[in-house]
């Protein structure tokens, strides 16, 4: 039986025998990429114009127009942005790294999927609140909460703040994570250039 990606590879020589320019193929990863040109290089016996080939995250960050930083460069970035909105409680750069990744899959997620984040951080500072109430005080007042769950909330109403900070200072520079090219994408979707004739969308 012949593997998926080797029947694509056919389906694309019989579809364009002479020539396959202006055509983009997205795949779901890097690696399905090299397969497929693997399979292609097989069979093709003569000169011919091969697709863009695309995993799906950079032919997002191609319709972005944005690029997509790696993670060290991102946490340093996000650390800059919890600075200048700090809670009260204040990491150092060595504590900030054991919990930023969790964040930064936070804002990927919420972008990612095109989730409205003011609603998400504002529920998620209500939730803690609820958390932080003690059925002796009957009373949600900041006099009646230690000093830990005061910090604990504070925390949690940074989140939007950061969010939008690191989103902006991230779109002065043409910069992004992952889940911010995913929502410019979507929200430019009608008005973005598309330079190719067809696309082709395989195992998506």
């Amino acid at each position: 039986m012949k593997p998926f990606l080797e029947k694509i590879a056919d389906r694309l020589l019989r579809k364009f025998p002479t020539s396959m320019e202006g055509t983009a193929v997205v795949l779901p990863s890097k690696r399905a990429v090299v397969f497929l040109k693997h399979y292609l290089s097989q069979k093709i016996d003569k000169p011919i114009f091969l697709p863009e080939f695309y995993s799906i995250e950079e032919f997002i960050e191609h319709l972005s127009g944005l690029q997509v930083l790696d993670n060290i460069s991102l946490q340093f970035r996000l650390y800059q942005t919890y600075l200048k909105y700090p809670p009260q409680q204040t990491d150092s750069f060595d504590d900030f790294l054991k919990w930023s990744n969790v964040l930064l899959h936070d804002f990927n997620e919420i972008d990612r999927n095109l989730v409205d984040a003011k609603s998400i951080y504002l529920n998620l500072k209500d939730v803690k609140e609820l958390e932080s109430w003690s059925v002796d005080d009957w009373s949600l007042s900041e006099e009646k909460l230690s000093v830990m769950q005061t910090d604990y909330i504070s925390f949690f109403e940074g989140m939007l703040t950061w969010h939008n900070d690191f989103n902006l200072s991230l779109l002065e520079e043409n910069l992004a994570y992952q889940g911010m090219t995913y929502k410019l994408a979507a929200n430019q979707i009608n008005t973005v250039d598309i330079k190719w004739n067809k696309v082709w969308f395989v195992g998506l």
